[in-house]
């Protein structure tokens, strides 16, 4: 069976990422935003990558999978135009309305993703091997 502490510390170090990324661009701490958003996709991508690695010892009801793999897919593809409008407002103060959509709207996938994760967790069953 394999631990699943590496993924709840990625998991609990995005959330802190992710908050900490929030608040330093609503307040406009740009030079500290520009550190923490990019770390906040990098530690996204951890938590991903051991999610990958920590379902291959447990079996989730499918129908319950199907659903959170529309949000966590969502989620994942959403990044893209984060990153894309964070380097135009970067350029261009015009980006900024762009950049706080498509926040929003990752925020929102991601959310949904990480709910939509734990409930189905919550109905996995751990593989004997």
């Amino acid at each position: 069976m394999s631990s699943t502490v590496p993924f709840w510390i990625a998991f609990i170090a995005t959330v802190l990422l992710l908050v900490m990324a929030l608040f330093t661009g609503f307040t406009r701490k740009r030079k500290v935003h520009l550190w923490l958003g990019p770390l906040t996709i990098v530690s996204l991508a951890f938590a991903i990558w051991f999610t990958e690695q920590l379902m291959r010892h447990y079996t989730f009801p499918a129908d319950e999978l199907a659903i959170h793999l529309v949000f966590a897919k969502a989620g994942g593809l959403m990044a893209i135009p984060v990153v894309v409008t964070g380097i135009w407002l970067w350029r261009s103060e015009r980006a900024r309305k762009w950049h706080r959509v498509m926040v929003f709207l990752w925020l929102a996938s991601v959310v949904t993703a990480t709910g939509t994760g734990l409930w189905m967790f919550s109905l996995g069953t751990a593989k004997i091997i």
